[in-house]
């Protein structure tokens, strides 16, 4: 899909195709990282309505993927007017601790359902471990 996005400059269109890629690389699809890096770029909250003119998608279809962004805090929800408005998160730090936080976390459980099964998994858990106390130290160091 191309979206129908009206960028003042090159120099914005890049930072927009910078911030969709980032999403699609952490696992969102094309939409949804559309539509945060829509409303990181535009700095203001915008309707659903709004936002599906600007990116040429059904309404419905941004609805849904709203609620998938708000789901991983990616965006904020204000009870405006006579409908919701949207905004981006824009404290990246916040965003990539929760991420860091969230494969500490896997890890971690993947750990513990090897319990008991150290022999036949052993590069595994090592593997795992280290994961766990990398992921230990960044978090100490950027406190």
């Amino acid at each position: 899909m191309i979206f129908i996005i009206n960028m003042r400059d090159l120099k914005e269109h890049k930072t927009y195709e910078s911030l969709r890629r980032v999403m699609i690389h952490w696992g969102f699809g094309e939409l949804e990282a559309a539509i945060y890096a829509l409303l990181v770029m535009k700095q203001k909250p915008m309707t659903a309505k709004e936002i599906a003119n600007e990116i040429g998608y059904a309404y419905s279809s941004v609805v849904n993927a709203l609620n998938q962004l708000r789901r991983h805090e990616m965006i904020e929800r204000k009870k405006g007017v006579k409908c919701y408005t949207y905004s981006a998160v824009i404290d990246f730090i916040r965003i990539i601790k929760n991420e860091r936080l969230k494969v500490k976390n896997f890890l971690t459980e993947a750990k513990m359902a090897l319990e008991g099964k150290d022999e036949e998994y052993a590069e595994l858990l090592r593997h795992l471990e280290e994961g766990i106390e990398y992921l230990g130290k960044l978090e100490k160091e950027v406190r």
